[in-house]
């Protein structure tokens, strides 16, 4: 009995040997890698772009206290280039020409084919076209905008839970079976032969 014991332990601690070699291999060899990857995320490259949520709360607020809709983008990109986010050419082009009396669809049309800026754009061009009030409208977009988000953050998140099941599996699995299953059955099959 004790001869089985013994085998199904010596079996026991050359896998679990085996087992630190080749994973302390594989993370020697993934570790510059790591680094590298590692750095590049600590420098991203220049100052963050502004968040479309934040741009339509304050050209909201500009509005909300008096400024004409082109004064206002100028007014939030000002405050944002103050605090340093990143400069938008194309939204600078749009809040010049809006602010010297450039038709609402025109800003609206310089704006189209950047995707982003959708959010802050169909507010006003509505505002200008209805003459309902562009701080609602603006203030609207951003929760709507944010909520988006979230939901998108959310679903991400889901996906990660979900792709995370199998890799998981398939590192606990052989764990299992190498400390809880094989010693067993080596002890077990040494007793039945002895």
């Amino acid at each position: 009995m004790s001869a089985g014991v013994g085998a199904g332990v010596g079996v026991g601690v050359l896998l679990g040997a085996a087992v630190l070699v080749a994973g302390g291999v594989r993370a020697r060899s993934a570790r510059p890698a790591r680094r590298r990857v590692r750095l590049r995320r600590r420098d991203p490259g220049g100052p963050p772009a502004p968040d479309v949520a934040l741009v339509c709360d304050l050209v909201a607020a500009a509005v909300g206290a008096g400024l004409p809709p082109g004064r206002a983008l100028e007014a939030a990109l000002d405050a944002l280039a103050a605090e340093g986010f990143a400069e938008d050419a194309v939204l600078r082009r749009a809040a010049v020409r809006l602010s010297w009396g450039a038709d609402p669809a025109e800003f609206a049309e310089v704006l189209a084919g950047h995707g982003t800026w959708d959010d802050l754009a169909e507010p006003l061009l509505l505002s200008a076209r209805t003459g309902a009030p562009a701080a609602t409208l603006l203030a609207s977009a951003a929760t709507s905008r944010r909520a988006r988000r979230r939901w998108e953050a959310e679903a991400a998140a889901g996906r990660l839970a979900a792709r995370l099941v199998l890799p998981l599996g398939l590192c606990t699995l052989p764990a299992f079976l190498l400390l809880g299953v094989v010693p067993v059955v080596l002890t077990l099959a040494g007793q039945v032969l002895s």
